[in-house]
Order: structure tokens, then sequence, then C-alpha cells
């Protein structure tokens, strides 16, 4: 026997006849259920000291904690073991086709309080037990059902959509607080900008703010109501891009660069085309960025106010420029065909090589032909076309 609980009988007021009469009820409850244990959902009644007292004894063995003394986690977890009980309770009744059964049943689930169950806990499975069933507080005017009404609440599904307030563009990856009848709880948009919060209950008064909104100054507002579709507007936030460039404009890969924002320090280099990127950063976030020195000091520093709608921002740097070398010194080459008896010989043909090159030259009037700009020094030979 587990007793979880006792009453003074004086104090109860009784449904389906009187309080001694309750453990042949239990008896009867039983029996219908002589297959199953649906029926360990009701606590037995047992009558002590004479009939002054009403134990509840559980058929489970384990330590039992009322409803009133549980965690808001577990509470919200005995919620739903109750539902399940007694909905499988509830089904297990409708296979007699009886009607009357069905009535006793559904007056027996009646109890006082959520407070009359107990949640015990037999080498860490748990069950949910019903004590004072069929009963109503001993309060003047209470009236019965209020499990019943408990039960009637229905649990859905919010689906929320997360947007940016800019555009109404989806908003993924946002870590969003709820407060659910003021029990926190937390989502994160998926890569559609979806949160969907399970089993809450209809009517219940939900908050949502961004998680990085501490002092819940833009907290958003609802009502839970079935199949109802929400949204959620979030800072505008994307990805910040900055292009280092040189004095001529052209990208500067491998540059280092320090940026501060919220609060935070990143370090970054360049890429190949020049581009560092932060990521998810707010609309009108204000950005330092600087190229740290040995000494502490900042080159290049740039203040920068975020704009998702500007990309990139441009940090222009120096660069060393090589000075362009001499061009090599050069020089005509004038090339004189005479004959035999020393005459000069117009119109004739010099083949001249240098450098790998070969070149045809003719020479003038005079028998002269000139070769221009040959680098100082360049070796050239030069033959005469006979």
């Amino acid at each position: 026997m587990n007793v979880i609980a006792t009453k003074d009988i004086a104090l109860l007021r009784y449904l389906l006849g009187s309080p001694v009469t309750a453990p042949e009820l239990y008896r009867q409850i039983r029996a219908s259920f002589p297959n199953g244990e649906v029926y360990k959902f009701f606590a037995e009644p047992i009558v002590l000291e004479g009939g002054l007292k009403l134990a509840w004894s559980s058929s489970y063995a384990g330590k039992a904690v009322s409803y009133g003394r549980l965690s808001e986690q577990h509470k919200s977890m005995a919620q739903d073991m109750l539902n399940k009980a007694i909905s499988d309770l509830m089904e297990a009744v409708k296979t007699f086709n009886d009607s009357n059964l069905q009535s006793f049943i559904s007056n027996c689930i009646e109890i006082p309080s959520l407070d009359s169950v107990y949640i015990v806990d037999t080498n860490g499975e748990k069950h949910v037990v019903a004590t004072q069933w069929g009963f109503v507080p001993d309060t003047p005017g209470a009236e019965k059902g209020l499990l019943i009404k408990f039960l009637n609440i229905k649990k859905v599904p919010m689906r929320f959509q997360v947007v940016y307030s800019d555009n109404m563009d989806p908003a993924p990856g946002e870590d969003i607080i709820f407060e659910v009848d003021g029990k926190p709880m937390q989502g994160k948009s998926d890569i559609d900008g979806v949160i969907v919060l399970e089993k809450i209950k209809e009517g219940a008064f939900v908050k949502a703010f961004e998680a990085s909104d501490a002092e819940k100054i833009n907290s958003q507002n609802y009502t839970c109501y079935e199949d109802e579709q929400y949204t959620i507007k979030v800072t505008p936030k994307g990805d910040m891009k900055f292009q280092v460039v040189d004095q001529f404009g052209n990208p500067q890969h491998s540059q280092n660069f320090q940026f501060e924002y919220d609060g935070q320090k990143i370090s970054a280099v360049s890429n190949a085309d020049g581009i560092i990127t932060l990521e998810r950063i707010k609309s009108g976030t204000r950005v330092e960025a600087y190229q740290p020195q040995a000494d502490g000091s900042r080159k290049y520093e740039n203040v920068y106010l975020f704009d998702r709608l500007v990309n990139p921002y441009r940090i222009a740097i120096e660069v060393e420029v090589a000075p362009e070398p001499e061009p090599p010194k050069t020089h005509n080459m004038r090339f004189k065909v005479v004959d035999d008896k020393n005459n000069v010989v117009k119109s004739a043909e010099i083949t001249v090589k240098y450098l790998g090159k070969t070149e045809t030259l003719m020479t003038d009037a005079e028998g002269y032909a000139v070769l221009m700009d040959v680098p100082v020094g360049t070796v050239v030979e030069a033959r005469a076309k006979k």
C-alpha cells in the first residue's frame, strides 16, 4: 500500500453517495477494467480511524508529489500526462458501449483541484494519479467540473513567421525569447524564418522579443488561437562587406583589419578580391575598422553605420609603388655598302641579326642603311647581299 494523501472525511463532499462508499465505488471501477491498468489513474480510497479519515493509496510504488509542488516544467509534463490518462480511460470506457458506465466514470473524474493530482515516480518511471476523485471542494458555493474544464482547454501549436522589420523578408537564425503566461521559452527561426511552439494552451498570453533585447524594449504580444498565423518583426540584419583597395582602386588581399561593434572586437583578413565579411550585423550598427599597429595606434581608421542595402564598404589604403625602371640607352647604327672599288652601292640589301631578331635594310642613294634604336652594347651581325 502506497498512501500518498489523507483527508478528514468531514471536509469532503462526495458526488457519488458519501465518502464511506468510496471504497466500494473503487472496486466497481477496478472490476470494470480487469484486463488493463487504466484504473490505476484512480487512487484507492481507504477509510481510517473509524470513519474519520480517508486515505488515498496509489497502485504504483514510489515517491508521490502533488501538482502544486511540481516545478513549472514538471507541471507542464503532468498536464500532458493527465490529458493522456483521461483520454486512455475514456477510450477504454467506450469499448463497453455502456452509457451508464461512461457517465459513472465521468463523474468519478471530478476532483476538487489540480492539487489532488499526484505524480508517482517508480524507479524513474512517472505515473499520474488522482486522489479525491468524485469530490468537490469544501468551500461554500463550490461546483463540480474543475478538472473537466481544465482538460477541455486545447493545446495547439503556435507558428511564428520571423521577418525583418524593414522589408518583411524571412529572418533565419534569429534567437527569440517567449513568455507563455509568464513561463519563459526559447526558439530559433529555421532557414525559412519559422518558429513553432508546441502544445500552447488556447487563450494563453504570449510575449516575444529578440534574445539581444534583454530589457524587452521591443516585445511583441500575442494571444494563442488554433490555426492562427503570427508574425514577429526583428531588427534587420545582413552581412556587412568591406573591400580593401589601394590608392588606385585595386583590390588588396591579405590585409589584416580589426573591427569593433556592439562591444566586441573581431580581426579578419581580406581575401583574394580584397573582401572582408562581417556576418549578421544589425542595420544601424556603428562599426569601427582599422589596422592595429605594434605601438597600439590605429592606421586607416574608418567608422561606418551599417545599412544592409549598401555593400560593399570601401577601405582605402596606400601601397608603395616601385619606380619604373629607366629604359635602356639606345643608339642608331648606320651601315655603308661599297663595291671593290670603294664606290657606294645604292639600293643594296643588308641583312642584320641582333637580339634574336633578323631584319632587312636597304641602302639609300649614298649607300647608307640605318638600324634604329639598338640598345648600347648589342652585338649586331650585318651582311650585304652580293
